[in-house]
């Protein structure tokens, strides 16, 4: 294969793979209904149940289109903007989680149970301190979708004239 042609089959490998991350999430979000509505309290106090639903849809629209390279420019920054405000979800489980984390283990009166909070504690922290750095690559990628678009095997490539170009 041409140098040029691995570029394009490994830019629609990135853009199928982030939408598909983005649509596996988004319909996670769905079966688990009003879970997205209680996260979005976190940051929407006024408006969460708006907010979560908004959160889920950008992710199954934006993460489908993207996946298939459907209105790539636009799925993507769908995305973008579902993505922003979980950089300031990550910042607030990562405050949050070291101060709670002590009384739930100190009501804990069997050991073992205190171990495995133990781990359980490492782990939901540890999460969310990679969740913010796989956040940052997440946005580099589609933020490039929004700008490039569908480089190849997209749906995008069948009906370009079609294509709502944003840069």
């Amino acid at each position: 294969m041409e140098h040029s042609n691995l570029v394009i089959f490994a830019e629609a490998m990135l853009r199928a793979v982030l939408g598909w991350r983005m649509l596996i999430s988004g319909l996670s979000n769905v079966r688990r209904w009003p879970n997205p509505v209680v996260t979005a309290r976190i940051l929407f106090p006024k408006g969460a149940s708006f907010f979560g639903f908004m959160a889920t849809f950008l992710m199954v629209v934006g993460g489908f289109g993207v996946a298939v390279g459907i209105q790539t420019p636009v799925c993507a920054l769908m995305i973008v903007v579902f993505l922003i405000p979980t950089f300031f979800l990550h910042a607030y489980w990562l405050k949050v989680l070291p101060a709670m984390a002590p009384a739930v283990k100190n009501a804990l009166k069997d050991e073992q149970a205190q171990n495995y909070f133990h781990s359980f504690d490492r782990q939901a922290y540890h999460a969310h301190e990679v969740g913010r750095r796989d956040n940052v690559v997440f946005l580099a990628a589609a933020l490039y979708f929004a700008v490039r678009g569908s480089a190849a095997y997209g749906v995008d490539n069948l009906i370009p004239v079609w294509v709502v170009v944003l840069f």
